[in-house]
């Protein structure tokens, strides 16, 4: 990337997306191959305020020695320091980013499942507090993504001349194309906006799905609302939780859905790559489900707890999405979940239910607010995929047809 795009792409998550204010502290976390971006974050950062930034890197070549390495009773432990730091981040009001991006996508491939599971449960339950924080809003935060040579030749085909082609295909998709990016990106947010509204009015009782392998109803309450683009955060201030986005979003009753559902796109499950993932549904619980590759991380995800077999999450996506429409598969959740529609199994977010904050974990679950220490969203939109909207009096409001949004 040349300097003049990274210094735009540096702007646009900072001010765009975590809109980090004078004497803020940020927290970056990442991998060690993101270094030089993490740099230039840093150095933005500071020239705009920022107190100070701290950055907290990982390796999986590091995560696939402790897998294969260390004995099972010890791969749930987590530092005590851990706990408290995360806190430290909530409590001083840190603006976060999560520059994602895998020196290797493969790195994790062929671990046992069951062994990745406890490392990951115990690293979720010990940043708890942190999750709720993020999940709420109490805290601006943003997921963006920078390119490495292997992620991108699994995107792109091979690494030739890689860094080139793959930022030709991500800069119209990040609008940094644009004479003015920031200004793209409100734009966009105002559109995002303006569907929201519209499910916001109509107060749908359930969403039904329909297509190859299709057949899903998805439960709503009274209580919900829809979001998609910027977020307000505690402190007041607007954020851009993902950097790109193209979703509309809502926390739907975990108890009600009902119905199949084949994914249409692979999803990366505890750090392996789940192909032709597909549930059945019934009174709000996985009842069955099945994967063409790697099936044993996707049982081992839905045995994390209680909430793990219940949806915390609906999205709606038009294939008119620039992701969708580059005909690529990303192998990121980031790209891949805002090139369709998807929903997620796993914790919901308090932000899209009404009345809920600061609401227990309990009365969350009597809400029909899913609580789970993960969260993992399966796509299952494409031009084949028609969405409508079911009032209680069982009225049909078209809301996608052929994967595009018709409101």
């Amino acid at each position: 990337m040349d300097r003049e795009l990274a210094a735009r792409y540096s702007d646009v998550i900072l001010k765009t997306g975590i809109d980090v204010q004078p004497g803020q502290p940020v927290l970056i976390r990442t991998e060690v191959a993101h270094r030089a971006m993490a740099e230039a974050l840093s150095r933005r950062a500071y020239e705009l305020g920022s107190s100070y930034v701290h950055v907290i890197y990982s390796d999986r070549r590091l995560e696939r020695a402790r897998l294969e390495s260390s004995s099972a009773g010890h791969l749930g432990y987590v530092p005590s320091f851990t706990r408290h730091l995360y806190g430290i981040f909530v409590e001083e009001n840190w603006a976060s980013i999560s520059l994602t991006g895998s020196e290797n996508p493969d790195e994790l491939e062929g671990q046992d499942p069951s062994r990745q599971g406890a490392v990951r449960k115990a690293a979720a339950a010990a940043a708890r507090d942190w999750l709720a924080a993020v999940s709420s809003n109490a805290i601006r935060w943003n997921v963006c993504l920078d390119p490495t040579p292997l992620w991108a030749a699994k995107v792109m085909g091979s690494q030739r001349d890689w860094e080139r082609r793959i930022w030709k295909l991500l800069t119209p998709i990040l609008r940094l194309d644009r004479e003015d990016p920031a200004r793209a990106w409100l734009d966009h947010d105002a559109e995002l906006k303006r569907k929201a509204g519209i499910l916001n009015s109509a107060r749908f009782d359930h969403f039904h799905f329909v297509g190859p392998g299709t057949d899903l109803r998805v439960g709503m309450s009274g209580d919900r609302v829809f979001s998609g683009g910027r977020c307000r955060a505690r402190d007041g201030r607007l954020f851009f939780p993902n950097i790109p986005t193209e979703e509309i979003f809502s926390t739907p009753d975990c108890r009600r859905t009902e119905g199949v559902v084949r994914c249409t796109r692979p999803v990366e499950v505890n750090g392996t790559n789940v192909e032709d993932a597909w549930f059945r549904f019934e009174s709000g619980r996985v009842a069955a489900h099945g994967a063409s590759r790697n099936a044993a991380a996707l049982d081992q995800f839905l045995s994390t707890d209680e909430g793990a077999v219940m949806i915390g999450e609906i999205a709606l996506v038009g294939c008119d999405s620039p992701i969708y429409r580059s005909g690529r598969t990303f192998h990121s959740i980031l790209f891949d979940e805002n090139a369709s529609s998807h929903i997620a199994l796993g914790n919901g977010y308090t932000e899209c239910v009404e009345g809920s904050a600061g609401l227990g974990e309990d009365a969350l679950r009597a809400l029909g607010c899913n609580v789970s220490l993960v969260h993992t969203d399966f796509m299952i939109g494409s031009e084949a995929v028609d969405v409508d909207g079911v009032d209680a009096s069982g009225g049909r409001v078209p809301v996608m047809r052929k994967g595009m949004f018709v409101i």
